[in-house]
């Protein structure tokens, strides 16, 4: 006889809530999309040519690949900070297994299925995928998990934001079947950028991480010479962009207009936003850098022509 009272049943309601919660508490979908459209722009810096048939099954095996890399990136970062961030309001939100709508148990095993889907699905691709894939699986890993957890140690927190966002750059170039000059450039771009970012996400929970004991790499170092780090991570961050400039974004007067578009744009939205709290820098980046960078994409499409 079925027990279950009507309130207990998992109405289209309640399921359609889950879902959610799965998809924005757990996996961070927003950080998971961001990140795969990093590496499909990489992807789509490695082809070689034009022909869409040619790249049917690559990009299927690269967007299910990578869609479920990112979320165990994601989902065993909630895992592991669990505790920490039921005390952090603004991270509460954002990990289903602190506010307790997914139990641990749940995500231990959800992180498990995240990792086995990749690695075997590259094992039907060749080796030298497989390895690279078990490389940003690992190196995922030990960035919230014990005993390495380079979250925990100043300094290395930044440097695997760095490696992380290099390597799935390179990945989906790697998938794609060319590496070259342009995908590396734009791999350490991104790269700096990931130091940027994160040096500035430790300056918004410094409050929290230094009440908790967290030791990341601001509160390691101080909120004020925090800021004079992010400073010049976004120096070096303009200066990753320069060789792009000119080898790539000066190759065509449209080129040389989008990025003149992005400077002009940027300039425009700092003056409109700049009492709405957002740092100016973060305006540059994401205009003027994706200006400099759909330049590139445009310069390497163009050369298969």
């Amino acid at each position: 006889m079925n027990e279950m009272g009507p309130t207990e049943e998992k109405t289209p309601e309640k399921k359609k809530g889950i879902f959610i919660n799965f998809l924005t508490g757990f996996i961070r979908i927003r950080g998971v999309m961001n990140w795969l459209a990093i590496s499909f722009f990489g992807f789509l810096l490695g082809i070689s040519s034009l022909d869409i048939t040619r790249y049917i099954i690559p990009l299927l095996f690269f967007a299910i690949s990578t869609f479920f890399i990112l979320a165990f990136t994601f989902s065993i970062n909630n895992y592991y900070d669990v505790d920490t961030d039921r005390e952090n309001p603004r991270r509460i939100t954002l990990n289903a297994m602190a506010s307790g709508k997914i139990s641990k148990q749940t995500g231990m095993l959800l992180n498990i299925i995240f990792i086995v889907i990749p690695l075997i699905l590259s094992l039907f691709y060749t080796p030298e995928v497989f390895l690279f894939c078990a490389f940003l699986i690992i190196w995922m890993w030990i960035y919230s998990a014990l005993p390495l957890r380079l979250k925990g140690r100043p300094g290395l927190d930044i440097l695997w934001h760095f490696i992380a966002l290099l390597a799935l750059v390179l990945w989906g170039s790697f998938i794609a079947g060319t590496i070259s000059l342009i995908n590396i450039l734009v791999a350490v771009s991104f790269g700096v950028f990931g130091c940027f970012a994160q040096i500035d996400n430790h300056i918004q929970d410094y409050p929290f991480d230094k009440a908790s004991g967290s030791k990341t790499f601001v509160v390691w170092i101080g909120l004020h010479k925090a800021t004079i780090a992010l400073q010049i991570s976004f120096i070096l961050y303009l200066l990753s962009l320069i060789p792009l400039i000119v080898l790539f974004s000066l190759y065509s007067s449209f080129t040389i207009l989008i990025v003149c578009a992005g400077i002009v744009l940027s300039l425009i939205i700092i003056k409109i936003k700049k009492n709405t709290g957002t740092p100016a820098l973060y305006h540059i980046i994401n205009i003027f850098g994706w200006s400099v960078y759909i330049s590139c994409l445009l310069y390497h499409l163009s050369s298969l022509l």
